[in-house]
């Protein structure tokens, strides 16, 4: 292999923070915001210029609502509950969000950016757009700082602790933590089509009611998505519907590829007949995901740009099909197609805790304990439900000081993305942003942090981490 020779140089210190955060999307956002508002100098450094990752810059503009126990009690609350209630009050989703009977609380990405800067600014964060993380500064396995680059050059930023809310373990990576990484994963692009007659499409559906699809991701009977459209006007299809046979979205791509109109796999993308619909009444818009990429190395960046870039084509050619198919798109066009494909999941650390799906499901207790998780799952054709507690050392890396990582996608788990989606990301960023503030604030490492002041806090915060007969076995009420 050919090389270059990059000369050393002398590189200037253009920040220093109590507390730096990688990656702007709901995790980063969140961390920032709960390190900034626990007395921390904070920097959010984001690639691009838009905050909300996967929510806003991805389409993914369904939140699954995570937020309930199997008996309907509201354990997911704090910074997540906050974000949630403030888009709805601006219009962007539903206000009648907080119900167990709404699986997915479908919004606008674009209400939801605004929730997001609006958060970061009253918070106080200095935020960096446009700027990638190209290095770490490690000394003695303490992270000291990073290395970044935008349009003014090469840069150093200095912090006491640093949040790695990336979801691919970028911070991590370059600073030496052990990590996990099994590729291919799996990817899409997400496409918004405006003018959608969206009562038109559900009517359709109401006829087709016997084939509806149910056991898709979290688990939805026909009369649940009924009343969440006409009572809510919130219209959300399972994901993968259409790619069952007989289903009313199969039935329309089933026509269209005996006229040979359309095809289910084109060049790197399968599963072109998935068509997730997600959908507000009163804006007309409707987003779609359909269209995966299961067969490629998501850190190539080589075949990830022929990925998007043949999604963002198939994205047109699935839009052709629904104006011509589906009843409601027939006066529809596409308003945007996503900024980046959505990722589900990358590299992930090696803890100083690994959280495994048996733990998760038999309910396991942790002393260390920083969030309540609630887990849908479709499982052989019926619904499993249950909640969770999320142990603090799942977002201590090994081997590497002064770091903590955020996102749901590549804290320890077992398997990876154990804790992937949007309200988990939230809820273990505001304990990972709050743990840095602390560990800045004493001058302790993540690692050597005082797990009950930490519990303390968060309480304080709004937190749950469980009811009072659980929060008297941890000790931290009397």
């Amino acid at each position: 292999m050919k090389t270059v020779t990059e000369p050393p140089k002398e590189i200037p210190i253009a920040e220093e923070a109590d507390v730096i955060v990688v990656g702007g999307g709901l995790a980063g956002v969140a961390a920032a915001v709960a390190a900034a508002r626990n007395e921390s100098h904070t920097l959010l450094i984001e690639r691009s210029g838009l905050l909300g990752g996967v929510a806003t810059s991805g389409l993914m503009a369904s939140i699954s609502n995570y937020f309930f126990a199997p008996d309907g009690e509201m354990v997911v609350k704090g910074l997540p509950q906050e974000i949630v209630e403030r888009l709805a009050k601006y219009g962007g989703t539903t206000s009648n969000w907080k119900s167990a009977s709404l699986p997915h609380i479908t919004n606008d990405p674009e209400v939801l950016g605004l929730v997001l800067v609006e958060l970061v600014e009253e918070a106080g964060v200095e935020v960096l757009l446009h700027t990638f993380v190209v290095d770490s500064v490690v000394e003695d396995s303490q992270l000291k700082g990073l290395i970044v680059e935008n349009k003014a050059g090469r840069q150093g930023v200095l912090g006491k602790i640093v949040v790695d809310a990336t979801g691919d373990a970028d911070v991590a990576a370059k600073s030496g933590a052990p990590l996990k990484y099994n590729p291919p994963g799996s990817n899409s692009l997400e496409f918004r089509m405006g003018n959608v007659n969206i009562q038109r499409l559900y009517e359709y559906f109401e006829k087709n009611r016997e084939r509806w699809v149910e056991f898709r991701d979290m688990p939805v009977p026909f009369d649940v998505f009924e009343r969440n459209w006409l009572e809510k006007g919130i219209f959300h299809t399972p994901h993968v519907g259409g790619c069952v046979p007989g289903s009313p979205i199969a039935q329309k791509v089933e026509e269209a590829v005996k006229k040979g109109d359309y095809v289910k796999e084109r060049g790197l993308t399968k599963l072109l007949d998935a068509f997730g619909l997600y959908g507000l009444s009163w804006n007309k818009t409707m987003i779609i995901n359909t269209g995966f990429f299961l067969n490629i190395d998501e850190l190539n960046v080589k075949e990830a740009s022929k990925a998007e870039m043949e999604a963002r084509k198939n994205a047109h050619y699935a839009a052709r099909f629904l104006k011509k198919y589906m009843p409601g798109f027939e006066d529809a066009f596409i308003v945007t197609t996503a900024p980046e494909l959505g990722v589900r999941y990358t590299r992930w650390i090696e803890g100083e805790y690994t959280l495994t799906r048996e733990e998760r499901d038999s309910k396991a207790k942790f002393d260390d304990v920083v969030a309540v998780g609630a887990v849908w799952e479709a499982r052989e054709g019926s619904l499993f439900r249950g909640e969770f507690e999320i142990p603090y050392r799942c977002l201590v890396p090994k081997k590497v000081e002064r770091l903590l990582v955020a996102s749901g996608k590549s804290v320890s788990t077992e398997p990876r993305g154990l804790l992937r989606g949007q309200v988990k990301c939230m809820e273990l960023s505001e304990a990972a942003g709050t743990a840095a503030a602390l560990a800045a604030k004493t001058g302790l490492t993540p690692r050597k942090l005082n797990v009950k002041e930490l519990q303390a806090t968060l309480l304080k915060q709004g937190v749950y981490l469980g009811d009072e007969e659980r929060l008297k076995e941890l000790g931290l009420i009397t």
